[in-house]
């Protein structure tokens, strides 16, 4: 039940297994996943990234069926879907810096002066950090997000994560 070839891997419909006796969406399913993956191919011009925004599409999609929603066009709904989350996709990647490995033998200049920042140190301290200031660091810092967005995930006041980074 659910496994499809499309690009150079195969994308599993998890949520079709689970749920291997709702036929309609099976058939959804089938008859729409290589439009879709085709789609998000075109937009983001990777693979892997298509077939995980193939794989979310589906899965929202899912959870659409399972509230009572039958759309009046399957295809149509379905990119639209599908376009949202590239775009969701495409906005974070541009928000998020650039990874770079971590070497354990870096040292980091210090921007307030007083020495340069052992890479070690500075992961260890991190590491101390209770998981909300943690989560809310790596938000702002590494992901590049607003105070209200964190907020929003961690289901703070915009006032409590900005008290979290100080």
């Amino acid at each position: 039940t659910g496994s499809c070839q499309i690009g150079n891997g195969t994308m599993t419909a998890i949520f079709v297994q689970r749920q291997s006796g709702d036929k309609a969406f099976e058939r959804l399913y089938r008859s729409h996943v290589r439009d879709v993956y085709r789609y998000a191919l075109m937009v983001l011009r990777n693979r892997d990234d298509a077939e995980d925004v193939a794989q979310t599409t589906f899965l929202k999609a899912y959870r659409a069926y399972q509230r009572g929603d039958r759309p009046r066009h399957p295809r149509q709904w379905l990119i639209t879907i599908a376009h949202n989350t590239c775009g969701t996709r495409i906005r974070d990647a541009k928000r998020r810096p650039q990874e770079v490995a971590l070497e354990e033998q870096l040292v980091v200049p210090n921007p307030a002066g007083g020495g340069d920042v052992d890479v070690r140190e500075l992961v260890r301290a991190v590491g101390a950090l209770s998981f909300n200031q943690r989560s809310a660091l790596v938000m702002r810092e590494l992901e590049g997000r607003t105070y209200a967005e964190i907020a929003e995930v961690l289901e703070l006041s915009t006032s409590a994560v900005e008290t979290l980074l100080f």
